[in-house]
C-alpha cells in the first residue's frame, strides 16, 4: 500500500507541475535545505538552482530566449560560487553570459535579430539578491572578485557576441517567428 501511495503522489506531482511557455517549473525548494550548501537544490540537474530557475521562468515567461539567457547567467554565477579560486577560467563563463546578454540587449538589431532584453539580467539587483542569497554565496562571490582584481580582459566584438550563447540561438529565433 505504501508503494502505491508513493507512486500516486509522484504522478500527481508530475501531472500537477506548473508549466510556463513550455518550461516545467521545478518545485519550490525548502529554504533551509536549499541554503544549506553553496549550490542548493537543483532537482532537474540542469545546473540552475530551483529557486533561481523558478524566478527566471516566471520573470521572463513570455520570451524563451530571455529564459535561456537567464539560465546561462545563473550557471555562470554557480561556477563563480562553486570555485571562486579558479577565477580566470570562471571569468570566461561569466564573460560568455555577459556577451550573450549584451547581444540581445544592445546589438542584435544591427545583425537582423530582435532586441529581446530591456534590462540586464546578470547585474539586476533582483537577480543577484536571489542568486546570492546566503552569506556563504556572497563570500564566494566576493572571493571571486578579489581573485579577479587587477585582471584585464578584452571585450568581445558585437558580431561575435551571439556565438557566446550556450543554447541554440538560431533554432530559438526560428521558433519565435
Amino acid at each position: 500500500m505504501k508503494k502505491f501511495l508513493i507512486v500516486v503522489l509522484f504522478f500527481y506531482n508530475v501531472l500537477e507541475a506548473e508549466s510556463i511557455n513550455g518550461y516545467k517549473l521545478p518545485p519550490e525548494p525548502d529554504a533551509k535545505v536549499n541554503n544549506a550548501t553553496l549550490l542548493g537544490v537543483d532537482s532537474n540537474d540542469n545546473g540552475v538552482r530551483d529557486d533561481v530557475e523558478r524566478y527566471i521562468i516566471q520573470t521572463y515567461k513570455d520570451e524563451k530566449i530571455a529564459i535561456e539567457i537567464g539560465f546561462q547567467v545563473a550557471r555562470a554565477y554557480n561556477a563563480v560560487i562553486e570555485d571562486p579560486s579558479n577565477a580566470e577560467e570562471v571569468a570566461k563563463i561569466m564573460d560568455a553570459s555577459f556577451d550573450c546578454e549584451s547581444y540581445f540587449r544592445n546589438d542584435a538589431d544591427e545583425f537582423g535579430d530582435p532586441i529581446i532584453l530591456k534590462d540586464r539580467i546578470m547585474t539586476s539587483k533582483q537577480f543577484k539578491s536571489i542568486q546570492l542569497n546566503t552569506e556563504a554565496r556572497i563570500r564566494a562571490y566576493l572571493e571571486y572578485n578579489r581573485n579577479m582584481s587587477g585582471s584585464v580582459y578584452t571585450a568581445t566584438h558585437a558580431d561575435k557576441e551571439k556565438e557566446k550563447c550556450t543554447f541554440d540561438v538560431e533554432q530559438m529565433l526560428k521558433d519565435r517567428k
